[in-house]
């Protein structure tokens, strides 16, 4: 009986063993990457559309199916149990990735109270402020979720207040309070004696910044930026002085200071591979190093679009592959069945591969046309005039070249010029969807700024039907205000722009 009862024990440990080591084996075969690959996909597309911040609930429910998998992995607790819990993690994580687009336009407002309280440090110097407002946002969010719009909107806009309200505390201790010390400090220095001009221009800024916060409850972009500004100015100042003091106590000449000054461009230039000249002054070297700049962001942008042809051509391949390996599978079929029994089969197989065939065959003749199209469109415009992009399905006309007079919606006449050659981009694209997209800088109230780029984007939609024939076409115009900005608002440049149009053209053959 003991020697029964010892060899079933060896035969359960056998197995015991035996399943391990196959559990091992699996494991060794796959590498975690390998195996959450799918799910750290999904998990990086949500949040980069925000959708952590945006869908909170579905997000997390995501997030806790990839804890649970990472802790089973790391466990070994079974592979198949593995991968099942990350598949309930990447529908979560799709799920909020798909809601966030639709609650990024409902929460525009709210995520540009927010981006305005961080750009103005409330998470570091409003801390407690901040959090409520997080809090507060969330709210919203999940209410949303819920699918209460009227509750969330509530929620919102208690949020965006509160946003607003961590966002001044933070100008006022980071920016006014800082900028006061720091203006102090030159006083006491003496900076208006070596730096007049840069002391005076942050004094300057910092009484408009300080007069401006109180009074214009609406708009907090600008006293921000004058703040900021003044606060560096204030440095500048400082540091000026000091670098001033440094050229007196050590003899240096002014030609010493200039040709110190120099070494830096010099080295950008070696770095491009150029050598800088200042015998005809900075001019020529600041213009190479700008073109240089320029035209790797002109190179970089058509790297993307390329990349994104590369992408849907790969996309066509693999649709190929796909249709050849039916036929492959169908023709192996025919060897395995009598040909009696499998005559229906075999000519329905081959119908609905012939099926693939021709959809196939369009949509490669569908985007080769995109293609062709595109570079016509790319080559209407030089890059002082509008930047041509593309996502896989649309074709977008920023035009960099056209810019509003700041508050104001009117066309002028030097814009006709530009405007005949989207109307020449459009042709070439006959029967299409065009949506005209307007945008603002972010000086100015949300609700004024809303306002007015909608009323810039009528007025381009209201040139193009007035001098195009659009009968056929679908046309629409809507204004963003100042969300989705391409550049800095903190400098003139950049706001110029953002002041701007966008013409999407969506291909229909």
């Amino acid at each position: 009986m003991k020697t029964l009862l010892y060899t079933k024990t060896k035969i359960v440990m056998a197995f015991v063993m035996a399943i391990l080591l196959a559990s091992a084996s699996v494991f060794g075969q796959k590498t975690k990457s390998s195996v959450f690959e799918q799910a750290n996909l999904a998990m990086q597309n949500a949040k980069s559309l925000n959708a952590d911040i945006l869908v909170p609930m579905e997000y997390a429910e995501g997030l806790d199916n990839y804890n649970d998998a990472q802790k089973d992995f790391d466990a070994e607790k079974g592979i198949v149990e593995v991968e099942a819990t990350l598949a309930e993690a990447v529908i979560h994580f799709n799920r909020s990735s798909d809601f966030s687009v639709s609650a990024k336009l409902v929460f525009a407002n709210s995520l540009n109270a927010r981006l305005d309280a961080l750009s103005a440090g409330a998470d570091k110097f409003a801390k407690e402020q901040w959090l409520e407002a997080e809090e507060q946002f969330v709210k919203a969010t999940e209410q949303l979720e819920k699918g209460d719009r009227d509750d969330s909107y509530e929620e919102s806009v208690e949020a965006i207040e509160m946003y607003r309200k961590a966002e001044l505390l933070a100008i006022k201790i980071d920016l006014l309070d800082e900028t006061r010390k720091y203006l102090k400090k030159a006083e006491e220095l003496d900076v208006d004696k070596k730096a007049p001009k840069t002391l005076k221009k942050a004094n300057s800024l910092f009484l408009e910044s300080e007069k401006d916060i109180e009074t214009n409850r609406y708009d907090r972009d600008y006293p921000r930026i004058l703040a900021k500004q003044a606060k560096y100015e204030a440095k500048h100042a400082i540091f000026l002085n000091n670098y001033i003091i440094k050229i007196d106590d050590e003899n240096l000449e002014m030609e010493d200071v200039i040709l110190n000054y120099e070494q830096p461009i010099i080295n950008i230039a070696e770095a491009i591979g150029f050598v800088a000249q200042f015998d005809k002054g900075i001019d020529m070297p600041e213009k190479t190093i700008i073109d240089y700049v320029n035209n790797l962001q002109e190179k970089n942008s058509r790297f993307f679009m390329e990349n994104i042809k590369l992408s849907s051509k790969n996309e066509q391949l693999e649709a190929s592959i796909e249709v050849l390996n039916k036929e492959r599978d169908a023709i192996n079929e025919e060897f395995k069945t009598e040909i009696g029994k499998r005559t229906a089969q075999m000519t329905a197989q081959m119908k609905a591969i012939e099926n693939e065939k021709k959809v196939l065959a369009l949509k490669i003749d569908h985007q080769t046309r995109i293609d062709n199209k595109f570079n016509i469109v790319y080559g209407i415009f030089d890059n002082t005039e509008a930047v041509v992009s593309r996502t896989e399905k649309d074709i977008i006309i920023r035009m960099n070249g056209f810019n509003f007079e700041v508050g104001k919606s009117e066309i002028k006449p030097a814009d006709f010029e530009l405007l005949t050659k989207v109307q020449t981009a459009i042709k070439t694209f006959p029967n299409s969807k065009i949506i005209v997209q307007g945008y603002t800088d972010s000086f100015g109230g949300d609700v004024q700024n809303l306002k007015l780029s909608q009323e810039r984007s009528d007025a381009v939609t209201k040139y193009l039907k007035a001098n195009m024939d659009l009968k056929n076409t679908d046309i629409s115009s809507i204004g963003y205000g100042e969300n989705n900005p391409i550049a800095n608002n903190e400098t003139k440049e950049g706001r110029k722009q953002n002041r701007r149009i966008d013409i999407i053209i969506v291909p229909i053959f």
